[in-house]
């Protein structure tokens, strides 16, 4: 594939004839190439209303004379049978500007454009609108996708284009005031990130410290070619079905990169996951846990209980699990299924195809029909990070094998922090001694206040989780000793109050619809 990439002269001032000169140096550059030897040209950002800031006069430039070299451009597309992009502002359908830029086919067609996602401030003073997705385009064997100047600074935004196997990145930009070390960095790491070309054309700002730098870099993130700072045409030759390919690892066979990248990829431990859990372990106290979800409206300890809580905005949810025969983590209260399926029989004694078949939802009512319990990695797949998870161990499993594996799926999607183990000593023994790492609550010695506090700190507990006998001894003593108190139960309002002036941290309730109603946030 023949590239052609255009580097205008900035305009001298942001006036009208400075744009339309910036515009003239374009078209008359056009102009000069000739048919049947460009595969590819490239054009940089706001090509039709170059260097103007004011809101009114970028538009109406664009729409006027800009709107006539847009057409040019298209023409040009078809009178050298080349694809040519283009960047632009224009207005969207409903009248809001948008950064767009479009591709034509050699026929002179627009084929697709893409609506820049990453609006820096001075933009959005422009009034502009930012677009909502990565577009990748094929033509003729070949993925081009989009990125415009600001969305350079974005490696997630490259993981969404290498996630739909793009060949080639078309980055018309601005970056007016970015040393030319930083863009030749970004445009490298970019395109190695994506396993693609990237084809970057920009302006000449007519001093050597910053702007310019059209350029192409290679999927193996070398530098291909570099226009420099001074106002030019680059051309270049490229095979865009070209890959990176590398050992796995030293001795090892060779392997596309981003195939390597992709196999090895650990998405619970990147955004948007760490946001959201961030937002709830920052959540002030008292906060709300969801005793097996909206226990009081819901089948208990399934999804659409742990939706509806997640929906009502609950902090944490509370669910317990057993191992089944064959050892799938299950969510349920009981050992038994008797009580809340159509089931009899203990989970410990069933295998997970048996399990999966029962209704869970029947027992309260033909609405709720066909309900059924869920595994533990279909909770955490759909609370996906929105709420923190009290995961109730009943026992430890087989050498503490259900321990192990709870703890193995929390870091597989690497979210740690915001779960935690309760249970009694033999579940916290196990967990502190496999995952030191993760949080665990204090369930031990239920009767006895005191002694739970005790246990905690012997097994270095974050949190403590009493029941209503709890006595202002025993909350003072775990407070003093830096513990988050949890409180089982409470349902009511004015019960949940009381409990929280006591100096309770974490309410576990049945009914957490009821108290958001009654205040709680």
């Amino acid at each position: 594939m023949n590239l052609t990439i255009l580097q205008p002269p900035y305009p001298a001032e942001a006036t009208l004839e400075s744009a339309a000169a910036c515009r003239t140096w374009m078209s008359d550059r056009l102009g000069a190439l000739q048919p049947g030897t460009h595969d590819l040209v490239v054009l940089p950002e706001y090509a039709n209303a170059p260097g103007l800031s004011e809101r009114d006069a970028v538009l109406r430039f664009a729409e006027g004379d800009g709107l006539t070299f847009v057409r040019a451009v298209a023409a040009h597309a078809a009178r050298l049978e080349a694809l040519v992009a283009v960047g632009t502002v224009c207005r969207r359908t409903g009248g809001q500007g948008v950064n767009r830029t479009l591709l034509f086919g050699p026929d002179g067609e627009s084929l697709t454009w893409y609506d820049k996602t990453h609006l820096t401030p001075v933009e959005r003073e422009l009034g502009l609108a930012a677009g909502s997705e990565p577009v990748v385009f094929e033509h003729e064997g070949v993925r081009f996708g989009f990125a415009v100047c600001f969305d350079l600074y974005f490696p997630e935004y490259f993981e969404a284009l290498a996630a739909q196997s793009v060949d080639v990145i078309l980055c018309p930009s601005y970056q007016r005031s970015e040393s030319p070390e930083r863009i030749r960095a970004l445009c490298q790491c970019r395109a190695l990130d994506s396993g693609a070309y990237l084809v970057r054309s920009s302006y000449a700002m007519g001093t050597p410290d910053r702007g310019g730098r059209s350029l192409v870099a290679g999927p193996d993130g070398a530098l291909v070619a570099d226009a420099g700072t001074e106002p030019g045409v680059l051309t270049v030759e490229i095979d865009p079905q070209a890959k990176f390919v590398k050992p796995a690892s030293h001795g090892q066979p060779e392997v596309e990169h981003r195939t390597l990248i992709d196999r090895n990829r650990r998405p619970g431990l990147y955004r948007p996951h760490r946001d959201w859990a961030r937002a709830v372990l920052d959540s002030p106290f008292p906060r709300l846990c969801a005793h097996r979800g909206v226990s009081h409206a819901c089948p208990e300890n399934t999804l659409p209980a742990f939706g509806a809580a997640i929906a009502l905005g609950a902090h944490e949810l509370e669910l317990d699990l057993w191992l089944s025969r064959d050892g799938v983590p299950v969510v349920c209260h009981d050992a038994s299924v008797d009580r809340t399926t159509d089931g009899t029989g203990t989970l410990t004694e069933r295998d997970w195809a048996d399990i999966q078949r029962l209704d869970a939802g029947i027992q309260l009512g033909e609405e709720w029909a066909s309900v059924r319990l869920p595994r533990f990695e279909e909770v955490l797949d759909a609370v996906d990070g929105r709420a923190g998870i009290n995961i109730h161990l009943k026992e430890p499993g087989p050498d503490g094998r259900l321990v192990k594996l709870v703890c193995d799926l929390l870091r597989d999607r690497g979210l740690p922090q915001l779960h935690y183990l309760a249970g009694d000593e033999s579940v916290l023994a196990v967990a502190l001694d496999y995952a030191p790492e993760i949080p665990r609550a204090c369930l031990a010695a239920p009767e006895s206040p005191d002694r739970m506090v005790a246990v905690a700190h012997e097994y270095a507990c974050e949190r403590v989780q009493f029941g209503r006998n709890v006595t202002d001894d025993a909350l003072c003593r775990a407070r003093n000793l830096g513990m988050i108190c949890n409180l089982f139960w409470s349902d009511e309002p004015e019960d949940a109050r009381g409990f929280v002036a006591r100096g309770i941290d974490v309410l576990l309730t049945n009914a957490v619809h009821k108290l958001l109603a009654g205040g709680f946030r």
